[in-house]
């Protein structure tokens, strides 16, 4: 479970999502995500493996044909487990984010699992070198320009079971305005919990009749 808040104190934006992963051969090799309703967006829905993705909306969108309630893109996708600016499917950012613990104490029980609560503060910059996909607004490198970006600190608290998986993190970091405004900022955090370790997991894609290839959706001459 999902939730990630950002925008200023009196006028911020709170989101929420529910995910599946199926694991397999040392990763991640599908995705449902379910988004809740919020004020910005509809429910929605997503089914991604690494080579397609399947894309469902709560208010059909006016262009796809009749009798199809998905979209089918295939682009290749990037799969991970995150949580705010942090990639914890990767074992080498999880590794450099405990290098930083502060503080660490016994916590509650999460899953049914006794927990033990790590906390520290790690930087965007640290964050990029181990991934080179964390941008600022996911569309500029913080490098240049954007460079004041890496030096943003990421606080985060780990709640690691006796297994040493993660049952839940959470994650408080400045966002830039906008790519125009990197000096302005807006608090965005995030809380996720993780259960069901180790289970059966088998996604599938939605039926194939109900799914539209690009080439089949129809735009009006106004839209």
């Amino acid at each position: 479970m999902y939730r990630i808040v950002w925008g200023p104190k009196n006028d911020h934006v709170t989101s929420r999502s529910r995910t599946v992963y199926e694991f397999g051969g040392g990763g991640i090799v599908a995705m449902d995500l379910n988004y809740s309703k919020s004020p910005s967006h509809g429910a929605s829905r997503a089914i991604v493996f690494p080579d397609r993705a399947y894309g469902w909306e709560h208010d059909r969108p006016d262009y796809l044909p009749a009798g199809k309630s998905w979209i089918l893109d295939t682009r290749k996708s990037d799969l991970y487990l995150a949580c705010g600016k942090i990639r914890l499917s990767d074992p080498a950012t999880l590794r450099q984010v405990l290098a930083t613990t502060a503080a660490k104490r016994p916590a509650g029980v999460y899953d049914g699992t006794r927990t033990t609560l790590y906390e520290g503060t790690v930087t965007i910059g640290e964050l990029y070198k181990l991934n080179p996909r964390l941008w600022v607004d996911e569309v500029e490198k913080p490098t240049g320009r954007y460079a004041s970006y890496a030096k943003l600190p990421v606080k985060w608290r780990l709640w690691l079971g006796s297994d040493q998986l993660v049952r839940r993190c959470q994650t408080r970091y400045d966002e830039p305005d906008s790519l125009w405004n990197v000096k302005d900022r807006s608090i965005e955090t995030a809380d996720v919990r993780f259960s069901g370790w180790g289970d059966a997991i088998d996604i599938k894609p939605p039926p194939a009749e109900l799914v539209a290839t690009a080439d089949e959706l129809v735009f009006s001459d106004d839209g």
